[in-house]
């Protein structure tokens, strides 16, 4: 598939640009699909419209950097078996090393700094903040709780122009002639 694609008169990065795009379009259908069971089961947004809004576009700015993270990974992985070990052994500890699932207060010292400075717990503080239900923050709580839909964006655009750039160079290296 790569070679025929290379073969056509394309941008040598538009067989990665396309994969963007359709991993990006079942990102967003991922998220459709669970705001709607949410909706199901009783959750609700209890904010403005434009804050609902710049909630969704903070979860499809993430999903961007961490496709292009996964892309990252595929074109330097040589099996899919390597990038699933190395992508469980990052994104597993960094969900539960959050506050996603409980406050970051009630970890001991080291891991609650590693909470509150993990990418993800800006994430989830500042869709929850979006969506009109914040945590409650302690009253020294670190920068990116603080203010978290700026370290969210912030977090994602780096993600973003880290993995994007090299998934690119990395491709055209790996499949050059």
């Amino acid at each position: 598939m790569v070679d025929r694609i290379r073969s056509l008169p394309t941008s040598p990065s538009a067989y990665l640009l396309g994969h963007f795009v359709a991993e990006l379009a079942a990102a967003l259908v991922a998220i459709a699909v669970l705001v709607t069971t949410g909706f199901i089961v009783g959750w609700s947004i209890d904010s403005s419209l434009v804050e609902a809004a710049g909630g969704f576009a903070v979860l499809a700015l993430f999903a961007a950097g961490m496709i292009w993270l996964g892309t990252l990974l595929g074109v330097m992985a040589r099996s899919p078996d390597a990038v699933q070990g190395v992508v469980f052994m990052t994104v597993f500890p960094l969900t539960f090393l959050s506050n996603a699932f409980v406050p970051a207060a009630g970890l001991p010292a080291g891991l609650r700094h590693v909470a509150d400075w993990n990418p993800i717990s800006a994430i989830v503080a500042a869709v929850r903040t979006l969506f009109g239900n914040p945590m409650a923050l302690p009253a020294d709580a670190p920068w990116p709780l603080a203010h978290p839909v700026i370290a969210a964006i912030l977090w994602s655009l780096a993600l973003l122009a880290f993995a994007a750039p090299l998934s690119i160079r990395r491709f055209r290296a790996r499949t050059a002639d």
